[in-house]
């Protein structure tokens, strides 16, 4: 059983080194070693407990190591979450286009921190069933059930930032004025000038204005594009490997293998 597990599990590797990668990306200097550390380190244990499963030594040292991460971690998450939630609150009705880009830069960098501690957090209690040995389907389903929910409310709180930050696109000062900056507009405006209002206007400045009046409009996009980078939390593959769990410790009658698979034959 724990042979079929491993082997699960390993199957996983390269896609959690992969998620790890792009979320360690935006790390800040000032925080880069210690959260990357974390990370790296239950990436390790992962890749040496095939080794070392029957260790009871390595078990439990590392056991504790995997719940203090973890408990770093929740109270990260708890605190992100919290700041957040803070900008979401916060009223600002008309806003220039500039605080429109700062607010996106703070909330992607709150919003990624926040990924973060909860992809630690899902790593972390995948290790924690596994150097423990709990293989109790109650007790592996409570656990997986904990993950989904937090997954859950970092996907709620993800909704209710994107739509924060098309509203506060949408009320931009610049976009609103450009909008209304069509090439008609533009043509008028130049075509009062004392100077040049009975001569033609020139086309130039009236393409110049309509593409003002485009990119007005793609200024909501955009913020909500870059955002929408970040919206899948990285979990699933975690909760994947426990629900292979409980089916491999808790309805498995029989194991079956050839030279490529591993069937699992269920009670």
């Amino acid at each position: 059983l724990m042979a079929v597990a491993l082997f699960s599990i390993e199957q996983k590797l390269d896609s959690i080194a992969e998620m790890q990668k792009q979320i360690l990306t935006f790390l800040e200097i000032e925080k880069e070693s210690e959260i990357e550390a974390d990370v790296e380190t239950l990436v390790s244990m992962i890749s040496k407990f095939k080794y070392n499963w029957d260790n009871e030594h390595y078990l439990q040292s590392n056991h504790k190591m995997v719940l203090d991460l973890q408990r770093t971690a929740r109270k990260n998450m708890l605190s992100f979450q919290k700041q957040v939630t803070e900008v979401l609150n916060s009223k600002q009705l008309v806003v220039a286009q500039m605080k429109v880009k700062s607010t996106l830069k703070d909330l992607l960098k709150k919003f990624k921190y926040y990924r973060l501690s909860l992809y630690t957090f899902s790593l972390a209690s995948l290790l924690e069933i596994m150097l423990s040995g709990n293989f109790k389907e109650e007790y592996i389903t409570g656990i997986k059930g904990e993950i989904e929910s937090l997954s859950m409310t970092y996907r709620d709180l993800y909704g209710k930032c994107s739509e924060y930050l098309e509203r506060l696109g949408n009320s931009a000062l610049e976009a609103n004025l450009l909008k209304g900056i069509g090439s008609n507009a533009v043509g008028r405006l130049i075509g009062s000038i004392p100077k040049i209002k009975d001569g033609q206007v020139d086309e130039f400045l009236q393409d110049s204005g309509e593409r003002l009046k485009n990119n007005a409009v793609g200024m909501e996009r955009n913020v909500v594009k870059a955002f929408a980078e970040i919206s899948n939390p990285g979990t699933g593959v975690f909760t994947e490997k426990m629900r292979d769990m409980i089916l491999i410790y808790n309805h498995t009658a029989e194991i079956c293998f050839d030279d490529k698979q591993i069937y699992l034959i269920a009670e």
